[in-house]
């Protein structure tokens, strides 16, 4: 089992961060292997909905469901990748310094891919993904 895990500060107060990350429609703006959202509930969203998206793991381009499996407001938002491979993208918010900075862990869980293989292949990615939403969230601050 493989997990891989960056983290950042980000100068933004956690329940922006957690308002931005709980939308999947925002996925695609800072989780560079999703493309596109398809299809999919509009408007809040809540445990166990899907949304068809467009995905590109490795080079291989191919469409999953995204599920979202947790919301625990301020400070967990887990989504399940259904498709190949399959996988669970967790992030983690915690309130730092004064409220107005939040510590962001961004968590990639791919059961079937070694820890080794995973960091070899997608640490690079997993760092520019967190460093782009630090990016999006300080310049709507």
């Amino acid at each position: 089992m493989g997990d891989l895990t960056n983290q950042a500060i980000i100068n933004a107060p956690p329940e922006a961060v957690f308002d931005f990350v709980g939308n999947p429609h925002n996925a695609p703006r800072y989780i560079s292997s999703i493309t596109a959202i398809i299809s999919g509930p509009d408007g809040a969203p809540a445990v166990g909905q899907t949304w068809q998206a467009e995905a590109n793991f490795l080079g291989r381009q191919s469409n999953i469901v995204l599920r979202l499996q947790d919301l625990r407001p301020p400070n967990l938002v887990r989504f399940t990748i259904e498709g190949e491979p399959q996988a669970a993208l967790s992030l983690y918010i915690t309130p730092e310094g004064n409220g107005t900075q939040t510590n962001v862990a961004l968590t990639l869980d791919v059961p079937s891919v070694p820890s080794v293989f995973l960091n070899a292949f997608m640490n690079n990615i997993l760092t520019m993904d967190i460093a782009r939403l630090k990016s999006i969230l300080e310049s709507q601050a």
